[in-house]
């Protein structure tokens, strides 16, 4: 079986209990990692002149820095544990019944990439490419096209989480964006994310997020940087756009489904 990493805080035992009793009728064994607390970077005397000295192209607040740290630990213990590919969920994600299939062995996994989302599209329908493959439970796999939000349940291989701690190490991105927008990221784009249709997980929103209180006390974005930040996309954008009407990827909706 694939290794599964759970991003956890210290600070929410509560989040831990609920995801070990999930896994456990699912029939997986998971390893905790413990998440960097964001209140801890905001403590360290040098952070606010770092942030201030070298602005990413995307300012990303405290609680998105500690966030992708959690995440990096996650990755480095893929790469410690030997296997060729893990889960990676943070505490508040969902799964459906079939998961347990997915981590048996890889011989389902689509050639061509080093992540896969299983996580829903949420409200928006995306770009998708027509599907390449199927899991072991029948879901269809589909490229992903321009991106979708979050990073509560995705699988990453080896070479992926060699790809993501690259660009972990000077971030200008969140974890999501880093991984899943091809718009602005070079990595998602190294990547080439796909995505299990329907999706096979979701987060539990009703938990509420710990990143509102640092999404406030950010500073807002650079006008220039985001006007390059745009200029910069238009390439991609215009690339979807023929992609779209030439009917080679189509807006799909990426609905959580528990069964299949």
């Amino acid at each position: 079986m694939l290794p599964v990493f759970v991003i956890n805080p210290d600070r929410r035992p509560d989040r831990w209990a609920m995801m070990a009793q999930q896994l456990d009728c699912l029939g997986i064994e998971a390893t905790r990692i413990p998440a960097v607390d964001a209140r801890l970077l905001a403590a360290q005397e040098d952070w606010e002149q770092l942030t201030n000295d070298n602005p990413p192209f995307w300012r990303i607040n405290l609680g998105s820095a500690a966030g992708m740290l959690g995440h990096a630990k996650a990755m480095i213990g893929l790469l410690g544990s030997g296997a060729p590919a893990a889960l990676i969920l943070e505490d508040d994600a969902e799964l459906a019944p079939e998961t347990p299939a997915l981590l048996e062995d890889l011989d389902w996994w689509p050639s061509g990439a080093h992540i896969v989302r299983l996580e829903e599209g949420y409200r928006h329908s995306r770009p998708l490419w027509r599907a390449t493959g199927r899991t072991p439970g029948g879901r269809a796999l589909q490229r992903l096209e321009r991106w979708c939000g979050g990073s509560a349940a995705y699988m990453i291989d080896r070479r992926g989480a060699q790809i993501a701690l690259e660009a972990f190490a000077d971030p200008g991105l969140t974890v999501d964006h880093t991984l899943f927008d091809l718009r602005y990221s070079r990595t998602a784009r190294r990547l080439r994310p796909m995505q299990i249709v329907p999706a096979m997980g979701r987060q539990r929103l009703e938990n509420g997020t710990d990143q509102q209180q640092w999404r406030e006390k950010a500073k807002p974005r650079d006008p220039a940087e985001r006007l390059r930040r745009s200029v910069g996309a238009l390439p991609y954008k215009t690339r979807v756009l023929a992609l779209l009407a030439l009917g080679i990827v189509r807006k799909t909706p990426i609905p959580y489904s528990e069964q299949f």
